[in-house]
């Protein structure tokens, strides 16, 4: 067996390189399946729809397509004015239904894409920003293929698992002093980088191959040849190229960053000849700069983490409104093409002296001309990584009660009160008068600019509260010196006191933290917003201006299942009960995200206790009725006209029409 294939088995085989790489293969395929979402989710959710304007409009915008976009517009909100008005209309008698069906009949026609519609006009605003180098095209895939900028975790660890134990464990056996004592010494040595390496660029091509098919099949790649400012992570570059180039030198960069790494592992080892040594500095050199500096400071680093992350290379100038000053900041400045040229110059030098080094190493000592060359090399290796490094561094179960959003809250004995003169919430006890802080911690407001507690939740013994924090950083981890806004929901036992905080989430913040991206942007920009939350054992509820989010306690998976927030919110700890754009009743099961509208029950307003369900009819002059959960056993219980209707324990209190007082109604009565 030859010295080559030798090596080839020892690291393949004995080593489990390659069980390692079927394991990074497999796991890296398992997690990009489970972990995938569309960044648009409006454009997958409506795709017939988007698809059908999409093929008028596709390609670069002109006076055309631009022309047509508007004057569909026009006629889509015409037609939803029309509509709000017929319904009136007919809810007030004024027309028959059977005029009313046909009306709506041709309405319907004209909304029957609206969804679709507004997924491509939204597109269409991105692009008059700057309409030379953005066209129309799908972009689920191409944001998903490109736009994470994330480090891949599971690449990265299989990294390190593979080339870790190449020198080490010959240094733990002491086979390096045998290997020194053959004149092959120096071919093993070289056989070694030249296995590692191929294993490494194979690996790292695998998985680009693998995000290729993935997003193709789901989503489609179509129109490569589209400028890359079409999508709008690279929104502002200056980078003259399409989207296929954009994947294909990303690629290539990342399968250098994995070389890079490679090479940085094998210098280490050969260094430190220590398995924890090598794993531990390994690690730390992409940990602490990924989770440390800014994201500018990054990619002027000549280490393999710019290169694993690759995205942002090519990205422009990222601005930010400061939230108190309003003056703008840029988060992220461009890297030039010169600067690029630089980094990758500096870094292959980098590890040519590392790879001249390891080789010399591990040469036999009669045929080297000089041990002092060895420790210059490795001098020179160590000092362009330090200086490279510290050049830039400155740089409980809940249980089941019935949620109204209109009615007040059930503290068991205890009335929230708010001091008009700050803002601050407080607990008094009805019975005793006294007064307690709502928020316990006594450092509450201390080392933040603006705290507050923003809304309530009430399920005895418990009292839900969310706070908002807006905190200033300098230099910190991750945050651009500007200012991030953190939402958190505390738990209250009102038994005694204790509260712990069950959620907590950063909405601005700019940084992404172990392959879990926490730049969320649009995705929980909702928590700024919310106004009132509830929640059961699996799920999270913010009710905002734009209706409800659903957030998962344990995944933070977002979804928003389309509940419009203009009227009152019930929820019995299973099924969200809400009035749709039309008046109708409608539940919405958020176990299974199923929708039920219960078609005879057209409300002005409505509120529910554990068994029953109290409306206003709209369809029978603001009259007072009661039916079960499912909508049977209807009940008059008031003729009185009303407007609002809202409920406790004991009584039910409706708001006249005629006179605009409210009147208590006794449940059983």
């Amino acid at each position: 067996m030859s010295g080559f294939m030798y090596e080839v088995k020892k690291i393949m085989l004995w080593q489990r390189g390659l069980f390692y790489i079927a394991l990074v293969l497999l796991l890296g395929t398992v997690w990009l399946a489970l972990s995938d979402n569309p960044v648009d989710i409006a454009m997958e959710r409506y795709k017939n729809e988007y698809e059908w304007y999409l093929e008028k409009v596709k390609g670069y915008c002109t006076e055309e397509s631009s022309l047509y976009l508007e004057q569909e517009a026009e006629r889509i909100a015409e037609a939803k004015e029309r509509q709000n008005s017929l319904l009136e209309n007919y809810y007030d008698g004024k027309i028959s239904e059977s005029a009313y069906k046909k009306e709506s009949r041709e309405i319907e026609k004209v909304l029957e894409r609206q969804n679709g519609f507004e997924v491509i006009y939204q597109q269409y605003l991105y692009i008059c920003e700057n309409a030379g180098n953005r066209c129309f095209l799908q972009t689920n895939g191409w944001m998903g293929l490109l736009g994470k900028g994330t480090l891949n975790f599971i690449l990265f660890l299989g990294i390190l698992l593979i080339v870790t134990p190449v020198f080490c464990s010959e240094y733990s056996c002491q086979m390096d002093t045998l290997i020194l004592t053959a004149r092959e010494g120096r071919k093993s040595a070289l056989y070694k980088l030249i296995i590692i390496t191929t294993a490494v660029l194979f690996l790292s091509l695998c998985i680009s191959l693998i995000e290729y098919g993935f997003y193709r099949l789901k989503y489609g790649l179509p129109d490569g040849d589209y400028p890359i400012q079409s999508i709008r992570c690279f929104a502002d570059s200056s980078k003259g190229m399409s989207l296929m180039e954009g994947y294909v030198l990303i690629g290539l960069l990342r399968m250098f960053g994995g070389v890079f790494l490679t090479i940085l592992l094998m210098f280490i080892s050969v260094l430190a000849k220590k398995y924890a040594v090598t794993l531990l500095t390994g690690a730390v050199s992409v940990i602490i700069p990924y989770i440390g500096l800014s994201k500018t400071s990054i990619y002027r680093l000549p280490l393999p983490l710019p290169f694993l992350l690759g995205t942002d290379f090519f990205a422009g100038d990222i601005v930010m409104s400061d939230a108190l000053t309003g003056d703008e900041k840029i988060i992220f400045a461009e890297v030039g093409t010169v600067t690029l040229l630089t980094l990758l110059f500096v870094s292959v030098l980098l590890c040519t002296l590392a790879v001249v080094w390891i080789l010399r190493c591990n040469t036999n000592r009669w045929l080297m001309k000089s041990g002092q060359k060895k420790r210059g090399a490795a001098f020179a290796v160590m000092f362009g990584l330090a200086l490279a490094v510290t050049g830039c561094s400155g740089r409980g179960k809940t249980g089941s009660v019935v949620y109204n959003s209109s009615a007040g809250y059930d503290c068991m004995g205890y009335e929230i009160i708010q001091d008009a003169g700050n803002f601050d919430y407080s607990l008094k006890n009805t019975s005793t008068g006294e007064t307690y802080p709502l928020a316990r911690s006594p450092m509450f407001g201390v080392f933040s600019d603006d705290e507050e507690i923003r809304a309530f939740y009430a399920c005895p013994p418990y009292l839900y509260y969310t706070t908002s924090v807006m905190e200033s950083y300098v230099n910190r981890v991750g945050n651009y010196n500007s200012n991030i806004t953190k939402v958190s929901v505390v738990e209250l036992n009102l038994n005694t006191f204790e509260e712990k905080t069950i959620f907590e989430q950063i909405t601005n913040s700019g940084r992404s933290l172990l392959g879990i991206d926490y730049e969320t942007g649009d995705k929980w920009k909702f928590l700024d917003f919310h106004h009132a939350f509830f929640l059961n054992d699996d799920n999270l509820f913010f009710i905002g201006n734009d209706g409800i989010t659903k957030v998962n306690r344990y995944t933070r998976k977002t979804v928003k299942p389309g509940i419009p927030a203009n009227g009152n919110i019930s929820f019995d700890g299973e099924s969200i009960f809400y009035k749709n754009e039309q008046g109708v009743l409608t539940r919405y099961d958020v176990s299974s995200n199923e929708t039920y509208t219960y078609e005879n029950i057209v409300a002005y307003d409505f509120c529910m206790d554990e068994q029953s369900i109290y409306y206003v009819s709209r369809t029978d002059g603001g009259c007072l009725y009661s039916c079960g959960k499912d909508g049977n056993n209807k009940e008059l219980i008031s003729h009185i006209p009303a407007m609002a209707v809202t409920c406790d324990t004991g009584n039910i209190y409706v708001l006249s029409k005629e006179s605009g007082e409210e009147i208590a109604l006794p449940k059983n009565g």
